[in-house]
């Protein structure tokens, strides 16, 4: 069997045979909980939670696949404790980033494009009825019982699902006001974050630039106020930096900290070692919130969003989201070897799904198999990734031969496809194997296996779509046994809250 198993990063090793000890059966029987209300006989210190934005359950298994095989285990697949997670907003059955980060953040359901705000308020006010209540959100709950807080993201630190942790606005799109809403010099600063949010890294940096000035990587800021936000954050004590370098040199006496690592948002994982400026990986980054916030006596509760898997959908290409969220299994990786789970509450989901599918009935390659076929060709024999990123292969079980399976005209199809979006190819269809439609910007890819490839798509889109069925909840450690079945997306909120004891 090929397996893709990526570099992990230095020095981590034994950590992490640490984390595997930590998953043994033995701390979880310690864990006291009242299964009739969820109420926690003992509080947890901390409470760390992931987010894989778009992440629904079809990524999670194609990751399994694509990173340690069909059989093989991913950190959230030996979390004892899931659920499923309903993920409609208020006004829509498949939702965005902000209605459902809100409701996963505040315990409250809202509309479109909202964040922070009740359901009585809609998307840019376009009612014109003025915005209803400000929902309070975990990390405000958490700074105002005295513990540190912290929001890290690949994506812009004031898109969607980061900026619901701290913002309060009708608008997720209005990023330059977003911005403001967590520096505590600002007029519109959101008080009921106290002194503000201590760990605050990600991309998003021309939110807090001018338009008239070229930033440390020479793009241009958005800004249309004149504003440099750099240098007002770091007037209000804040520590500024912008590349791996100068995130890698922070320590606890740094924070607060704000790291505006990318532009825009940050590389994908695959695209990472490219950059520029320099990238610290979703893995550093968490390791080292973990790292600076944990030494409060008080505990820390940080949000940490995979961002990119979201965007690596839209755009088609399965190839960057399955990396994307490979990397956030190592960063989960990571934190159960620098936590204790006896104190720490982890928990892990998705805002949303996609119209992401793996499809037809594809045979595993000729060395994971039980049997002898008759005949088979080489590209199935010796797929990597158990054949995920190919075309359907199926066994004949009168002749025993393995051949690409065909749709109604006898076209080859691919394992991996979507509903929608801009890997619409129109009629008649091509061979994948042979096919030479343009890939990620534009790149004629060598097949579904290249990284370039962008899936096959139903309907013609521009960006793909969002789905709307249920995500899985996963989670470990202090009082993750009072989650279960079937719930909103709602309850995380509560879960994590109860856990609290906030």
């Amino acid at each position: 069997m090929s397996v893709r198993h990526l570099a992990r990063p230095a020095g981590l090793a034994a950590a992490l045979t640490a984390a595997a000890v930590s998953l043994a059966p033995a701390p979880f029987a310690q864990q006291t909980v009242n299964v009739s209300t969820g109420a926690a006989a003992s509080k947890a210190k901390n409470v760390i939670f992931f987010v894989g934005d778009g992440m629904g359950v079809s990524t999670v298994t194609a990751t399994r696949v694509f990173s340690v095989g069909v059989a093989g285990q991913l950190q959230v697949d030996k979390f004892p404790f899931t659920a499923l997670s309903r993920t409609y907003s208020e006004d829509a059955i498949t939702a965005d980033s902000a209605p459902t980060m809100t409701a996963m953040i505040t315990g409250q359901n809202t509309n479109a494009g909202v964040l922070g705000l009740d359901k009585t308020t809609e998307n840019k006010d376009f009612n014109h009825d003025g915005d209803g209540a400000h929902l309070t959100t975990l990390i405000e709950l958490a700074q105002a019982a005295g513990k540190k807080v912290g929001v890290v993201s690949t994506a812009r630190i004031t898109h969607a699902t980061p900026a619901a942790c701290y913002a309060h606005i009708n608008n997720r799109d209005d990023e330059n006001a977003i911005a403001l809403q967590s520096l505590p010099t600002d007029p519109t600063y959101n008080t009921a974050l106290g002194a503000g949010v201590d760990f605050l890294v990600g991309g998003g940096r021309r939110f807090y630039v001018p338009n008239t000035v070229v930033d440390e990587e020479g793009s241009k800021g958005s800004r249309t106020d004149g504003r440099d936000l750099r240098a007002e954050y770091q007037a209000a004590g804040y520590s500024y930096v912008w590349n791996e370098a100068g995130f890698g040199a922070l320590t606890a006496a740094d924070l607060p900290v704000i790291g505006l690592l990318e532009s825009d948002h940050m590389e994908w994982e695959y695209d990472r070692p490219l950059d520029a400026g320099g990238e610290p990986s979703l893995t550093e980054m968490t390791a080292k919130a973990i790292d600076l916030l944990s030494g409060d006596p008080d505990g820390y509760v940080l949000m940490v969003e995979s961002g990119r898997i979201d965007h690596a959908h839209h755009a088609g290409n399965a190839w960057r989201a399955l990396t994307d969220t490979e990397e956030l299994d190592r960063a989960i990786e990571a934190t159960l070897a620098a936590v204790n789970l006896d104190d720490t509450l982890i928990v892990v989901t998705a805002d949303h799904s996609h119209v992401f599918n793996i499809a037809g009935y594809p045979l595993r390659p000729q060395s994971e198999l039980p049997y002898t076929v008759a005949s088979a060709p080489a590209d199935w024999a010796d797929a990597p990734f158990s054949g995920l990123l190919n075309v359907v292969y199926d066994v004949n079980t009168t002749t025993g031969v393995v051949s690409a399976t065909g749709d109604k005209n006898g076209v080859p199809y691919t394992v991996l496809g979507y509903g929608n979006g801009p890997g619409y190819r129109g009629a008649p269809r091509v061979n994948p194997l042979l096919d030479t439609f343009p890939g990620l910007n534009g790149v004629v890819p060598a097949g579904p296996a290249d990284p370039a490839y962008l899936q096959e798509a139903s309907v013609p889109l521009a960006a793909e779509t969002h789905a709307g069925e249920e995500v899985a909840i996963y989670a470990i450690g202090r009082n993750s046994s009072a989650l279960r079945g079937t719930v909103k997306n709602t309850f995380t909120f509560k879960l994590m809250r109860r856990a609290l004891g906030l």
